[in-house]
């Protein structure tokens, strides 16, 4: 493969191996990043679906909770003088029971959700490498 010093062909077999192994280091090292390229899609599929999933579920509660809120006036204690008749037997009506309810429990994922937030927050700036 390679001329040797005196012309004669001994003394290469030195080079070519390691010629070989550095073919071979090679194609090992694009089979490594071909495996970790064919699984770069998974892994940010389930990322994008956890973060979707934890999101959509708090925009969820506070697309409940804002609906609720305006809903329940003009259904359940609209502002007129029938309004006010009718609001002591509109509060046992299923669905002024259930847009209460959504109130409710809307503000309290709501607020969980900001002290999840303000917990993580502090949480981050407590593990900086250089606190001060």
């Amino acid at each position: 493969m390679y001329p040797d010093n005196d012309g004669g062909g001994e003394g290469n077999d030195f080079i070519s191996l390691l010629d070989f192994n550095c073919y071979s280091i090679l194609i090992g090292c694009i089979e490594l990043v071909w495996n970790i390229l064919k699984i770069v899609p998974q892994i940010l599929w389930f990322l994008f679906a956890a973060i979707y999933s934890i999101f959509g579920y708090y925009l969820m509660w506070i697309t409940l909770h804002y609906s609720a809120i305006h809903l329940y006036p003009i259904y359940c204690a609209p502002l007129t003088i029938t309004g006010f008749i009718f609001s002591p037997f509109m509060v046992s009506a299923p669905h002024c029971v259930a847009m209460r309810w959504l109130v409710n429990e809307g503000a309290n994922v709501i607020i969980t959700m900001w002290v999840a937030i303000g917990a993580y927050a502090i949480q981050l700036m407590l593990r900086r490498p250089n606190n001060i």
